[in-house]
């Protein structure tokens, strides 16, 4: 759901991330409002970028380019400051990205109590292989059918894109970090971080921190008041629970992040290790 105060989310732009070598693919769905292409678009400008002309990628290098880097840490922070988050994961099969990216859109709309009317939503040109393709599988989503789909947008001239292909990439660090045991150490502090120079954690761990309060989480009930099913939110006794810790620490499998069923069972487990829930609490 919107997170309090923020405008009502009327955008939708969606990337993916295939990561050939461990056999899966990640797909974010980025949800915000219509003014969050002009915020990209100074990210990019503050650091000497033309936007509709240069972008950022995230198949960039990043280890010899301190240009990229900080447009990336900017997205991020954007990102999480602006947007609602989910990803799709799934094994990787370029013939049915684009199905499944439609049915993790709809999931995600339902579960998160994010109705299509509205809704303009941007796919990545190569998530689909064909304008008349996307047009058709839109068809059999009825739920989908009053959202408009964008199915060949151009990341330059549509930079929210941008921040979908960031926001996959940064998710398949995770997933790949947790499938393989291997991790990238990087360097976290200096000032304003709230860590000493030198304190290092895994890039993973950094990614997924930076984005934690962007990401479409289980709904809570306190009170007892009227609320929606369809989220299926989690209803709280208000004598025996204590709604912080359970803020502190909500649900994120099956509202900010979904597994495809066909995913295999070692893939399965290690997102619901690494993204079962999140923490929401003080990470200094």
């Amino acid at each position: 759901m919107p997170k309090k105060g923020e405008r009502k989310l009327t955008r939708c732009y969606v990337d993916e991330s295939v990561q050939s070598k461990d056999g899966f693919v990640i797909t974010a769905f980025v949800l915000t409002n219509g003014f969050f292409n002009r915020q990209v678009a100074r990210v990019l400008e503050s650091e000497g970028l033309v936007p509709g002309k240069d972008e950022f990628k995230s198949s960039h290098r990043m280890d010899d380019n301190p240009t990229m880097r900080t447009v990336r840490q900017r997205i991020l922070a954007l990102a999480g400051e602006k947007t609602r988050v989910s990803v799709f994961i799934g094994p990787y099969d370029r013939r049915t990205i684009g199905k499944h990216s439609l049915q993790a859109l709809q999931s995600t709309l339902i579960r998160n109590g994010v109705p299509p009317y509205h809704l303009n939503v941007y796919f990545d040109q190569d998530i689909f292989p064909s304008v008349r393709e996307a047009t058709r599988l839109h068809k059999i989503f009825h739920f989908l059918r009053s959202a408009r789909i964008y199915p060949k947008e151009d990341s330059r001239l549509n930079p929210g894109i941008q921040v979908a292909d960031c926001i996959a990439h940064s998710f398949g660090q995770i997933v790949k970090e947790e499938l393989t045991g291997k991790r990238k150490m990087i360097d976290i502090g200096g000032p304003d971080t709230g860590y000493s120079k030198g304190t290092e954690a895994s890039l993973g761990w950094h990614l997924l921190m930076t984005l934690r309060h962007s990401l479409m989480t289980r709904p809570m009930v306190y009170n007892g008041e009227r609320y929606s099913i369809a989220p299926d939110p989690l209803i709280l006794d208000p004598v025996a629970d204590d709604p912080v810790n359970y803020g502190q620490n909500p649900i994120l499998l099956g509202w900010g992040v979904q597994v495809a069923p066909e995913a295999g069972a070692n893939l399965r487990l290690c997102v619901e290790r690494a993204l079962g829930k999140i923490w929401l609490g003080c990470i200094h």
